[in-house]
């Protein structure tokens, strides 16, 4: 079943989170993660935030193996530097037969 990460973004660092998303971008494509959701004119209640992105993973093993994966490990460097995030985590909603 889905699992799906939700992210309230706020940068401090443009040049840091273009950093990232250039070194990220290839990783994405290889394991093949879904971007369901990047809006950068987001609106939050309640949680800072410049840009919102919600991601989809197989399962806890594929988002396990993405952020355990050695290049986006070295993105998420950047990531970290250029940003603060909300970030929750959940499951799809199995709809009834």
């Amino acid at each position: 079943m889905s699992l799906y990460l939700f992210n309230a973004i706020e940068i401090h660092d443009a040049a840091e989170y273009a950093r990232y998303v250039e070194l990220a971008r290839p990783v994405f494509m290889r394991m093949g993660v879904k971007v369901l959701g990047n809006d950068e004119q987001a609106r939050f209640d309640g949680l800072p935030g410049d840009k919102a992105v919600l991601l989809e993973f197989r399962d806890k093993a594929h988002m396990k193996a993405f952020m355990t994966d050695p290049e986006y490990v070295k993105a998420a460097v950047h990531r970290d530097k250029g940003t603060a995030m909300n970030t929750a985590v959940f499951r799809q909603f199995p709809q009834p037969a």
